[in-house]
């Protein structure tokens, strides 16, 4: 199988590229796109951290920084790089030059990104789900769902120079697929196929990949060309109800695990005693858990467990590990984003923005096998 050249835009902290890795497909990572700068260091500190590269003076950081658009909360532009410290001006200089990262979406052209097979684009979901404001993605409408016409920009601007990549992959919310968003949606599948590309639409959960994370989620792989469905070769992975144990840290004598269930404890409350009643697990008679967000301290969250801690006797969410490991990703994995020092919330909204890592592997092996 030829090495596949693969672009990641709204690359987050890495799945696709660790999925690629777990797959054991001969790939590499050309360019990423992203402006959250939280997600741009924990993509590093996943998937590139064994890397070497020279580190200039701090005045030429900030130079090489300044091309770029971020964000700190990644909704809104961080227009002062000069406001972070040196130790994190340097992270940030290492990790976008480490994941070779192009910036925004919105600045990207294709004179920019080097030849690639494969482009993913997991656009941001909040403005088509359920759970955000559900002010869709229609064109020209400004909201952030909306960026998904970006990856239309640089496709027209790929094809003028002759560069379009074989495969393409789209993840978001299944909500992409309501009727509110139907007329959107079946536009961008049209532009796809005018450029020759066959699109195939699948929800998949991770219940069915190993994972106990009841988290569904629209995929459309498209091949230019195309003459099957990839999906037709999936291959699942049920999860058993009585293997959930494993993704949770419920030896309470080890330290570590003791402080990160400390830290995911919610004292008893009103508003909380009614999420613990929505959302409570057994730990005898476990069942999966609901969709990780980025947000879990909320009614529908994605599971709740009873514990004993400072906060008395009450109960806790998953802890930010115990995220990480439901998302596929491993306990390095985790280990190395927490020593970026970001807080319980911080880390959750990494996860929660995530993508479930095996639903991505078994993806992958169906998409590229023709190569093969």
């Amino acid at each position: 199988m030829k090495k596949i050249k693969v672009f990641e835009t709204f690359s987050g902290i890495g799945a696709q590229a660790k999925a690629l890795k777990k797959a054991k497909i001969d790939y590499e990572i050309v360019a990423t796109s992203e402006w959250f700068i939280n997600a741009i260091l924990a993509y590093d500190a996943i998937n590139c951290s064994d890397e070497k590269i020279e580190v200039p003076n701090y005045k030429e950081q900030v130079k090489y920084l300044k091309k770029f658009t971020f964000s700190k909360d990644s909704v809104t532009p961080f227009k002062n790089i000069e406001k972070l410290s040196k130790k994190e001006i340097e992270k940030l200089y290492i990790a976008n030059k480490r994941s070779k990262n192009l910036g925004s979406i919105t600045d990207i052209h294709a004179n920019m990104i080097p030849k690639h097979d494969l482009l993913t684009y997991s656009f941001p979901c909040q403005d088509l789900s359920t759970g955000g404001k559900t002010r869709g993605m229609k064109k020209g409408s400004g909201t952030r769902s909306g960026l998904l016409w970006e990856i239309e920009r640089i496709l027209k601007e790929l094809k003028k120079d002759n560069r379009l990549p074989k495969y393409l992959l789209m993840e978001n919310v299944k909500a992409i697929l309501a009727d509110s968003n139907s007329i959107d949606f079946n536009m961008w599948k049209e532009f796809l196929s005018r450029l020759g590309y066959r699109n195939d639409v699948m929800v998949l959960s991770g219940i069915d990949f190993g994972v106990p994370q009841d988290r569904e989620r629209c995929f459309m792989i498209s091949v230019m060309n195309g003459k099957k469905n990839p999906f037709d070769d999936i291959k699942t992975k049920k999860m058993k109800e009585k293997d959930i144990p494993k993704f949770l840290k419920l030896d309470y004598s080890n330290e570590v695990f003791r402080k990160e269930a400390d830290e995911a404890q919610l004292p008893r409350t009103i508003s909380r005693e009614k999420m613990w009643s929505i959302n409570k697990r057994d730990l005898n008679n476990l069942t999966f858990f609901n969709t990780i967000t980025t947000n879990m301290d909320r009614q529908n969250n994605a599971g709740m467990i009873a514990y004993s801690g400072p906060k008395g006797d009450s109960y806790r969410l998953l802890t930010a590990r115990e995220a990480f490991l439901m998302m596929g990703f491993s306990d390095k994995d985790y280990e190395n984003v927490r020593e970026l020092d970001l807080s319980y919330r911080k880390m959750n909204k990494l996860s929660g923005n995530s993508i479930i890592v095996p639903v991505l592997e078994a993806i992958f092996k169906a998409m590229i096998k023709e190569d093969k």
